[in-house]
């Protein structure tokens, strides 16, 4: 199966960043404390009309619409802000209006707060606790000391203020002392809050990091998956494409050793000629196997360069022998190439080859040029590929049934190894039907310029 184990790799997905997969993690999470802050203020201006109806004392001119005012503007506040929230698409969006919402729970509290500074017995002031476990939730252990310093600073002023304003007396160690609860309250809350959260994206990165790895391990799975899948290839082709040539050498070396003065002269010359041809056959083998191998693992020597192609087309067809004479050239003079001038003759002797041994002449070579790109096309007018083993063509040990048929000699590297190269260049090989009948084998190279013209 060709290349099944660059492919999975290639198309297994990209290690995602942690962070993002945090950040995403975080607007959540920041989403859901907003929704339970409109519904806790929905509850509150309930409970505050309630209260402001009901107190038992009697409102200074203008208090009682101030605090329903304030009442107002918290249910306009949480309208808004349930709106706003709807269309946070980032984290630092929704940390701007988390801000916003603090500051306007802020404003609404110390403003009731400050409505009831008229009573000096009442117990009011003990909402401003709410605010730094507000600013705990939202900002961790730096966001519930900011929030109790505001309101601490506050409620010094309404102290003054209710001196100024209805005679009541101002104690130091009361403000001291509440102030001092406030802030214990916030440390904390900010400091469990901020554990939490430190906590929760520990988890959430371990989470993400497992997904990672589960993808990977996927991937590495099929990709070894299809490692296997070409061993066994690898394993059925040399059972027979090794053994064939090793069992001929070792016949023939053997006869030859043990029968060399008994043979005539013409024997010998013929059983060495076999030898040859098989060790060439071996040869050829690794070699085609040592050449794929370094292409895949992107090691394989490339000096790209200017090439022109219709002296290449001349070299290769001449590289196939006398069974080449009658190919046909058909590439433009002049049209250059960006290729490594031998690995470029390779793939054009192997599609020649191919032309020649399993199509029916003629065969041409020619060329266009495309958006910048120059499309090499060798066809022939045999039968053509078999439809079904079209998708298989470029795969490594795949040989159609009618190459076997035949009985034409072939490892079925050919194809992938063009395929290899021709990727290895900056290009890419395909097949095409040639219409009416015949084949098409593609190759894509990028064009040059001359190299007497820039």
């Amino acid at each position: 199966m060709a290349d099944q184990g660059a492919r999975a790799a290639a198309t297994a997905p990209a290690r995602a960043p942690i962070s993002s997969g945090g950040s995403g993690a975080r607007l959540a999470r920041s989403l859901r404390i907003e929704r339970v802050m409109q519904r806790i203020r929905v509850v509150a201006v309930v409970f505050g009309i309630v209260q402001v109806v009901t107190y038992y004392l009697p409102y200074p001119p203008g208090i009682l619409v101030a605090a329903f005012a304030l009442l107002g503007l918290l249910s306009v506040g949480t309208a808004a802000v349930q709106l706003a929230s709807r269309r946070i698409t980032s984290l630092r969006a929704m940390r701007l209006l988390g801000a916003c919402s603090l500051l306007l729970d802020i404003v609404v509290v110390t403003g009731l707060v400050f409505v009831y500074t008229f009573d000096p017995d009442t117990a009011i002031w003990a909402l401003l606790y709410v605010l730094p476990l507000e600013g705990a939730i939202r900002f961790g252990l730096r966001g519930a000391l900011l929030t109790m310093a505001t309101v601490a600073v506050v409620y010094a002023v309404r102290e003054m203020f209710g001196a100024a304003a209805y005679g009541n007396a101002v104690l130091v160690t009361s403000i001291s002392f509440r102030m001092g609860v406030g802030f214990i309250i916030a440390a904390v809350a900010g400091a469990m809050a901020s554990s939490l959260v430190t906590e929760r994206d520990q988890v959430e990165r371990a989470r993400v990091e497992l997904e990672v790895y589960a993808t990977e391990l996927a991937a590495a799975n099929a990709e070894l998956q299809a490692a296997n899948e070409v061993t066994q290839d690898f394993l059925a082709m040399t059972n027979h494409e090794l053994r064939t040539p090793l069992t001929t050498i070792m016949g023939y070396t053997s006869l030859l050793s043990d029968r060399w003065d008994a043979l005539p002269d013409d024997s010998r010359r013929r059983f060495v000629g076999m030898i040859e041809r098989q060790s060439s056959r071996l040869h050829s083998l690794v070699q085609d196997l040592l050449t794929l191998s370094s292409a895949r693992a992107g090691k394989l020597a490339m000096v790209l360069k200017p090439v022109e192609l219709a002296p290449a087309v001349d070299d290769a067809i001449a590289n196939n022998g006398p069974a080449a004479a009658d190919v046909r050239n058909a590439c433009p003079k002049g049209l250059w190439v960006t290729a490594d001038s031998d690995r470029l003759c390779q793939i054009l002797v192997n599609y020649v080859s191919n032309a020649l041994r399993y199509g029916t002449p003629p065969v041409s070579v020619a060329a266009t040029v495309e958006q910048g790109w120059v499309q090499v096309r060798v066809d022939d007018v045999g039968t053509g590929v078999a439809e079904e083993f079209i998708p298989h063509l470029f795969e490594k040990f795949a040989r159609s049934g009618r190459a076997k048929a035949r009985h034409v000699d072939g490892t079925g590297l050919g194809l992938a190894i063009v395929r290899q190269l021709a990727r290895a260049q900056g290009g890419d090989a395909w097949y095409e039907p040639n219409v009416p009948n015949g084949s098409r084998f593609c190759l894509r190279l990028a064009l040059a310029q001359t190299p007497d013209r820039p």
